[in-house]
């Protein structure tokens, strides 16, 4: 049953390596040139199988998806739904780790994309009717012109793909960190940390070159911490990558800045 979605779905999928419209072959994905793929038992279908084992592992997923169910990022989310498209029709969230994100904002039709196979396993536990997809934001699994938003939430981004994908009227929301995001374990890395200080001027720049940005908008608050809270902020984020846990003291983690900034953007007439 988890396959059918995919198959319902299969007008807005395409091959990940040659572009072509897939047919349904017994339980696979089959395009005109032989590229097969299959739906998981577990609900995903992984488009990228040659892709690299990556420093995102399911440790850092499952602390993310705590800290995101215990509703540090609500009011980021509120502020992103309220930018979507109504009605939201087919969402793409490109980059979509553990999937919470993409729960709280589907729409009609919903892809969430990750290359972590760990993310999307995590993702698609509970089932459900998102299609989800391990596969490259380089080359994305999805039909010309097929989608009405792109979300690209905390992740890398291939506008050449997302312009590609996305309805002429189509939307593009982006949300980066701000400069005093995580600002709190920034200070308790020290030295450690090879940039001290965060600007998001050259991710901005590098966006409107290639979209409108219609809105930009910053969502920041800062939160008390439990000692189980600061370890699994210092379990989730990439700042950490490369460092003995045992050289953080969590403890010293009182509280946590969530400093972010939404660009709500278009695709250039």
């Amino acid at each position: 049953m988890s396959a059918d979605k995919f198959f319902q779905h299969i007008e807005l999928l395409r091959c990940p390596v040659c572009g072509a419209a897939f047919s349904k072959l017994q339980n696979s994905l089959r395009c005109p040139n032989g590229h097969t793929f299959d739906p998981s038992a577990k609900g995903y279908v992984h488009f990228a199988p040659n892709a690299q084992p990556s420093r995102y592992d399911a440790a850092l997923f499952e602390a993310r998806r705590r800290i995101l169910n215990a509703g540090f990022y609500d009011t980021v989310i509120d502020a992103i739904r309220l930018r979507m498209p109504d009605p939201r029709g087919v969402v793409l969230d490109a980059g979509c780790g553990d999937g919470t994100f993409t729960k709280a904002l589907q729409g009609e039709t919903t892809v969430g994309l990750d290359l972590s196979k760990d993310a999307i396993r995590l993702a698609a536990r509970g089932g459900g009717p998102i299609l989800w997809t391990v596969g490259d934001l380089t080359r994305l699994p999805i039909a010309d012109g097929a989608v009405d938003t792109v979300l690209n939430l905390f992740s890398p981004a291939h506008y050449a793909e997302f312009s590609r994908v996305l309805k002429p009227n189509g939307r593009l929301l982006k949300l980066v960190p701000g400069e005093e995001y995580l600002q709190e374990i920034r200070a308790l890395m020290g030295d450690r940390l090879k940039n001290a200080s965060y600007s998001n001027e050259a991710v901005v720049n590098r966006l409107s070159e290639r979209f409108s940005v219609l809105d930009r908008v910053r969502v920041t608050n800062t939160f008390r911490l439990s000692e189980a809270e600061a370890s699994d902020f210092l379990a989730m984020t990439p700042l950490t990558f490369g460092v003995d846990p045992a050289a953080l003291d969590a403890s010293q983690l009182t509280e946590i800045t969530v400093d972010t900034e939404l660009m709500v953007c278009r695709l250039p007439e």
